[in-house]
Protein backbone atom coordinates (compact mmCIF):
# COMPACT_ATOMS: atom_id res chain seq x y z
CA UNK A 1 0.00 0.00 0.00
CA UNK A 2 1.50 3.46 -0.57
CA UNK A 3 0.45 5.05 2.33
CA UNK A 4 2.27 2.21 4.21
CA UNK A 5 4.87 2.57 2.08
CA UNK A 6 5.41 6.31 2.27
CA UNK A 7 5.13 5.89 6.45
CA UNK A 8 7.87 3.35 6.34
CA UNK A 9 9.86 5.08 4.40
CA UNK A 10 9.68 8.33 6.53
CA UNK A 11 10.19 6.59 9.95
CA UNK A 12 13.08 4.61 8.27
CA UNK A 13 14.98 7.75 7.16
CA UNK A 14 14.65 9.96 10.18
CA UNK A 15 16.17 6.50 12.53
CA UNK A 16 18.78 6.40 10.26
CA UNK A 17 19.45 10.44 12.02
CA UNK A 18 18.57 9.96 15.19
CA UNK A 19 17.62 7.60 17.27
CA UNK A 20 13.31 7.97 17.93
CA UNK A 21 10.86 8.40 15.34
CA UNK A 22 7.72 10.76 16.35
CA UNK A 23 4.82 10.45 14.39
CA UNK A 24 0.89 11.41 14.30
CA UNK A 25 -1.65 9.54 12.75
CA UNK A 26 -5.28 9.84 11.43
CA UNK A 27 -8.42 7.94 12.19
CA UNK A 28 -11.26 6.73 10.21
CA UNK A 29 -11.92 3.52 8.60
CA UNK A 30 -9.87 4.51 5.37
CA UNK A 31 -6.45 4.28 6.74
CA UNK A 32 -6.88 0.79 8.89
CA UNK A 33 -5.70 -1.28 5.87
CA UNK A 34 -2.39 0.68 5.74
CA UNK A 35 -2.08 0.47 9.14
CA UNK A 36 -2.43 -3.19 9.42
CA UNK A 37 0.16 -3.36 6.33
CA UNK A 38 2.70 -1.23 8.34
CA UNK A 39 2.39 -2.93 11.13
CA UNK A 40 4.36 -5.71 9.94
CA UNK A 41 6.95 -3.85 8.42
CA UNK A 42 10.65 -4.12 9.42
CA UNK A 43 11.10 -1.33 11.68
CA UNK A 44 12.02 -0.89 15.14
CA UNK A 45 8.83 0.06 16.71
CA UNK A 46 10.30 0.42 19.87
CA UNK A 47 12.05 3.53 18.73
CA UNK A 48 8.50 5.01 17.62
CA UNK A 49 6.20 7.37 19.51
CA UNK A 50 2.36 7.42 17.72
CA UNK A 51 0.17 10.02 18.55
CA UNK A 52 -3.07 10.90 16.82
CA UNK A 53 -3.69 14.22 14.73
CA UNK A 54 -7.15 14.37 16.91
CA UNK A 55 -9.75 12.32 18.57
CA UNK A 56 -13.53 12.30 19.60
CA UNK A 57 -13.94 13.31 22.72
CA UNK A 58 -15.09 9.37 23.30
CA UNK A 59 -13.87 6.15 25.65
CA UNK A 60 -11.10 5.07 24.47
CA UNK A 61 -12.80 1.55 23.47
CA UNK A 62 -15.85 3.47 21.91
CA UNK A 63 -16.03 2.26 18.33
CA UNK A 64 -15.70 6.15 17.39
CA UNK A 65 -12.67 6.23 19.13
CA UNK A 66 -9.44 7.27 16.50
CA UNK A 67 -6.76 6.00 19.78
CA UNK A 68 -8.97 2.52 19.52
CA UNK A 69 -8.41 2.26 15.82
CA UNK A 70 -4.55 2.62 16.25
CA UNK A 71 -4.45 0.21 19.32
CA UNK A 72 -6.43 -2.71 17.26
CA UNK A 73 -5.06 -1.82 13.64
CA UNK A 74 -1.41 -0.52 14.21
CA UNK A 75 -0.30 -1.48 17.97
CA UNK A 76 -1.83 -5.29 18.10
CA UNK A 77 -1.04 -6.15 14.77
CA UNK A 78 2.29 -6.06 15.64
CA UNK A 79 3.66 -2.21 16.64
CA UNK A 80 3.46 -3.16 19.84
CA UNK A 81 6.53 -1.64 21.14
CA UNK A 82 5.59 1.38 20.03
CA UNK A 83 5.01 4.24 22.54
CA UNK A 84 1.71 5.34 22.24
CA UNK A 85 0.54 9.13 23.51
CA UNK A 86 -3.48 9.28 23.90
CA UNK A 87 -4.99 12.40 23.08
CA UNK A 88 -8.50 11.67 25.37
CA UNK A 89 -8.08 12.15 28.76
CA UNK A 90 -11.09 10.68 31.38
CA UNK A 91 -12.15 14.49 31.80
CA UNK A 92 -16.26 14.99 30.37
CA UNK A 93 -15.32 17.60 28.26
CA UNK A 94 -11.98 17.87 25.91
CA UNK A 95 -11.76 21.97 27.29
CA UNK A 96 -10.72 20.64 30.96
CA UNK A 97 -7.92 19.01 29.76
CA UNK A 98 -6.15 21.00 26.95
CA UNK A 99 -3.32 21.78 29.13
CA UNK A 100 -2.58 17.76 29.98
CA UNK A 101 -3.22 17.21 26.92
CA UNK A 102 -1.01 19.92 25.40
CA UNK A 103 2.22 18.92 28.07
CA UNK A 104 1.92 14.96 26.96
CA UNK A 105 1.60 16.05 23.13
CA UNK A 106 4.94 18.76 23.16
CA UNK A 107 7.22 16.60 22.06
CA UNK A 108 4.83 16.10 18.91
CA UNK A 109 6.19 20.24 17.96
CA UNK A 110 8.21 19.02 15.86
CA UNK A 111 6.91 15.60 14.86
CA UNK A 112 8.86 13.59 11.83
CA UNK A 113 5.82 12.30 9.96
CA UNK A 114 1.90 13.52 10.45
CA UNK A 115 -0.66 11.47 8.36
CA UNK A 116 -3.71 14.03 7.82
CA UNK A 117 -7.22 13.14 5.92
CA UNK A 118 -9.66 15.46 4.92
CA UNK A 119 -13.26 15.21 4.99
CA UNK A 120 -15.89 16.60 2.24
CA UNK A 121 -16.72 19.73 3.57
CA UNK A 122 -12.74 20.64 3.47
CA UNK A 123 -11.87 20.13 6.92
CA UNK A 124 -8.59 17.59 8.27
CA UNK A 125 -7.84 17.05 11.49
CA UNK A 126 -10.71 18.23 13.67
CA UNK A 127 -10.33 21.55 11.58
CA UNK A 128 -14.30 21.93 10.89
CA UNK A 129 -15.74 25.48 8.81
CA UNK A 130 -16.69 27.84 12.18
CA UNK A 131 -16.81 25.16 14.61
CA UNK A 132 -15.94 26.66 18.27
CA UNK A 133 -12.18 26.51 18.45
CA UNK A 134 -11.32 27.08 15.18
CA UNK A 135 -9.82 30.28 15.41
CA UNK A 136 -7.30 28.72 18.02
CA UNK A 137 -6.35 25.72 15.93
CA UNK A 138 -5.34 27.54 13.18
CA UNK A 139 -3.43 29.89 15.11
CA UNK A 140 0.27 30.13 14.07
CA UNK A 141 1.41 32.08 16.82
CA UNK A 142 -0.21 29.20 19.39
CA UNK A 143 1.94 27.50 21.46
CA UNK A 144 -0.51 24.51 22.14
CA UNK A 145 -0.26 21.81 20.17
CA UNK A 146 -3.68 20.79 21.01
CA UNK A 147 -7.09 22.44 21.21
CA UNK A 148 -10.56 21.57 22.01
CA UNK A 149 -13.19 22.08 19.12
CA UNK A 150 -16.25 22.29 19.41
CA UNK A 151 -18.38 21.09 15.97
CA UNK A 152 -21.90 20.84 16.84
CA UNK A 153 -24.07 21.76 14.07
CA UNK A 154 -21.65 20.29 11.41
CA UNK A 155 -23.14 17.62 9.53
CA UNK A 156 -19.34 15.99 8.88
CA UNK A 157 -18.96 15.51 12.51
CA UNK A 158 -21.78 13.63 13.12
CA UNK A 159 -22.83 12.52 16.63
CA UNK A 160 -19.73 13.42 18.15
CA UNK A 161 -18.90 17.02 17.93
CA UNK A 162 -16.54 17.36 21.19
CA UNK A 163 -12.87 16.92 19.53
CA UNK A 164 -9.33 17.39 20.14
CA UNK A 165 -6.71 18.41 17.48
CA UNK A 166 -3.46 19.12 16.99
CA UNK A 167 -2.98 22.64 16.45
CA UNK A 168 -1.72 24.23 12.57
CA UNK A 169 1.98 24.84 14.12
CA UNK A 170 2.42 21.23 14.61
CA UNK A 171 1.76 20.59 10.70
CA UNK A 172 3.98 23.43 9.86
CA UNK A 173 7.04 21.97 11.62
CA UNK A 174 6.66 18.95 10.82
CA UNK A 175 9.36 16.78 8.66
CA UNK A 176 7.18 15.31 6.42
CA UNK A 177 2.85 15.47 6.08
CA UNK A 178 1.38 13.23 4.36
CA UNK A 179 -2.28 13.62 2.96
CA UNK A 180 -5.03 10.89 2.32
CA UNK A 181 -7.51 11.66 -0.13
CA UNK A 182 -10.20 9.17 -0.91
CA UNK A 183 -13.33 9.20 -3.47
CA UNK A 184 -14.14 11.28 -6.25
CA UNK A 185 -16.48 13.62 -4.13
CA UNK A 186 -13.00 14.96 -1.86
CA UNK A 187 -10.90 14.92 -4.74
CA UNK A 188 -12.77 17.79 -6.52
CA UNK A 189 -13.00 19.59 -2.83
CA UNK A 190 -9.62 19.03 -2.14
CA UNK A 191 -8.77 20.58 -6.14
CA UNK A 192 -11.12 23.29 -6.54
CA UNK A 193 -12.17 24.21 -2.67
CA UNK A 194 -12.00 27.78 -1.98
CA UNK A 195 -8.57 28.95 -0.51
CA UNK A 196 -9.97 29.57 3.29
CA UNK A 197 -11.10 26.19 3.86
CA UNK A 198 -8.78 24.53 6.64
CA UNK A 199 -7.05 22.01 4.19
CA UNK A 200 -5.76 25.26 2.29
CA UNK A 201 -4.39 26.58 5.61
CA UNK A 202 -2.14 23.20 6.09
CA UNK A 203 -1.18 23.98 2.54
CA UNK A 204 -0.15 27.65 2.71
CA UNK A 205 1.93 27.00 6.07
CA UNK A 206 3.87 24.19 4.50
CA UNK A 207 4.47 25.97 1.31
CA UNK A 208 2.52 23.37 -0.63
CA UNK A 209 5.30 20.71 0.67
CA UNK A 210 2.54 18.12 1.71
CA UNK A 211 2.75 14.99 -0.19
CA UNK A 212 -0.83 13.51 -1.45
CA UNK A 213 -2.24 10.50 -1.75
CA UNK A 214 -5.57 10.13 -3.62
CA UNK A 215 -7.46 6.49 -3.43
CA UNK A 216 -10.69 5.78 -5.46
Amino acid sequence: MVLAEAIEQGIQNVLLAKPEARILLSGGSTPAPAYRALAARDIDWSSVTIGLVDDRWVPPDHPASNEKLIRENLLAAGASEANFVPMKSPEALPQGSMNEVSAAYEIFMQADVVVLGMGPDGHTASWFPRAKGLDGALSESTTQPVVAIDASGSPVAGDYPLRATVTLPVIKNAKQVILLITGEEKREVWQNAEAGLPIHQAYKVRKNDIRSIWAP
